[in-house]
């Protein structure tokens, strides 16, 4: 019984030294890694500048909980809800879903395409109107980087800035600016991870930082004017950026495989089977099913088409001609 338990070792511990498990145990502690890796949270100041801004604005505010639900980067526009949410009775009252505005409010959005009712960018809320809120289209923001552009895809990157501003009306009829204070409330949307930076009405490239203390007081002063502006910035999420990685390599594999392969034909070494021409036009076809596989749908002729896909689709076609060719010419081996 010893023997034959010390024979079942010594033939598990030559399995586990041979260079194909010791290479899947290696991909495997790489991919682990690699997952808990993409998975952390980045550690950022948003939420500590959120908090500070909170202590510091006026109770008698209107907070706007601002939402990206969506990211066109062919169009240079990103989709937007803003949901007016009333810190005092004095502006309006919560409801579980909308609120219910105490006075006239006007919102001003600028934005590419609005949604109000009179086609313009003012968003008009009655006294005493359950409402809620409203969607909006925005732009790119102006000065936008070299990277703002999906050939730059997954590395691509767009900032989006919502600028507003609010007036209400008093009993009296006369009007009067309402302090403000924009808090990010974005969930996650396909591809893309978003994050919201405070910018100032009349510098937007000047955001809130937590070690600026004076830029707290010059985003305070605007709020409390009744004007802010959010800037979003979007990029390619983790996971997208890993599952492209992947594609590619499956990509690079293919073209080297069937490379390999077609040398060793047309060398003599390997016979020009009907199987090996299938298997060539098959990776052919399949680089285009791959293709497809790429999160977001971006179009043909980004970066990575023209170092990765256009070479590895134009090597397998040739590859798959050259062994067709010899397949047909060579009568010396038998299919």
């Amino acid at each position: 019984m010893s023997y034959r338990i010390q024979k079942e070792v010594e033939e598990s511990v030559k399995i586990l030294s041979t260079r194909f498990f010791q290479t899947f145990i290696l991909i495997t502690v790489a991919y682990l890694g690699i997952v808990v890796a993409i998975s952390q949270s980045p550690a950022d100041d948003a939420a500590a500048i959120d908090d500070k801004l909170i202590s510091m604005s006026s109770d008698n505010r209107l907070e706007l909980l601002v939402q990206i639900t969506g990211v066109n980067p062919l169009e240079g526009t990103a989709n937007a809800r803003v949901l007016p949410w009333p810190n005092s009775d004095d502006i309006g009252y919560r409801l579980k879903s909308g609120w219910v505005p105490d006075q006239d409010v006007d919102l001003v959005v600028d934005s590419v395409i609005g949604a109000s009712n009179g086609g313009s960018n003012t968003y008009t809320f009655k006294k005493d109107v359950p409402t809620g809120g409203f969607d909006v289209q925005i732009d790119e923001q102006p000065g936008a980087g070299a990277r703002s552009d999906v050939g730059w895809y997954p590395l691509d990157k767009y900032n989006f800035e919502i600028p507003i501003s609010a007036i209400g009306t008093l009993e009296n009829g006369d009007q009067a600016t309402l302090n403000l204070l924009p808090l990010d409330y974005t969930k996650k949307i396909d591809t893309f991870e978003i994050s919201m930076v405070h910018g100032l009405w009349s510098d937007a490239f000047t955001t809130v930082k937590m070690d600026d203390p004076k830029s707290f007081d010059l985003a305070i002063d605007e709020f409390n004017n009744g004007q802010s502006s959010s800037v979003f910035e979007a990029v390619r999420s983790n996971s997208t950026k890993l599952l492209v990685t992947i594609i590619l390599l499956l990509m690079i594999t293919a073209m080297i495989s069937v490379t390999i392969m077609t040398y060793m034909v047309v060398s003599g070494s390997r016979p020009p089977t009907l199987s090996s021409l299938t298997w060539a036009a098959a990776l052919t076809y399949s680089l285009i099913s791959l293709r497809g596989l790429m999160p977001g749908s971006p179009p043909i002729g980004i970066f990575v088409d023209k170092i990765f896909y256009f070479p590895s689709l134009i090597v397998t076609l040739v590859c798959s001609l050259w062994v067709l060719v010899t397949w047909v010419r060579r009568e010396d081996f038998q299919s």
